[in-house]
């Protein structure tokens, strides 16, 4: 181990069985927009959190603003969602 930096720990005062992971911030990658224009639109995060979890178009009108008609659309086109029937939509 190299020498040691200020603010880091030192290896004699962590417990002897505890398991240690150790990142390198150089090799983590961060995905937060920087810019305006970066940024992902409202209506894609609905689409994009419909498909992970599956809201109804009240919920998605609710969470993230959207027309009846954009809520309903998501739904829609949702293979897993769209044989469901107007319930979800």
């Amino acid at each position: 181990m190299g020498a040691l930096q200020p603010g880091l720990p030192s290896p004699n005062m962590l417990p002897q069985g505890w398991h240690l992971l150790i990142i390198d911030l150089k090799d983590c990658f961060f995905t937060i927009p920087l810019a305006e224009q970066d940024s992902i639109s409202i209506f894609e995060q609905a689409r994009i959190s419909h498909e992970m979890f599956h809201q109804n178009s009240k919920s998605l009108m609710r969470q993230f603003k959207l027309t009846s008609n954009e809520a309903k659309g998501i739904v829609r086109a949702c293979p897993q969602c769209s044989h469901h029937g107007p319930g979800l939509g």
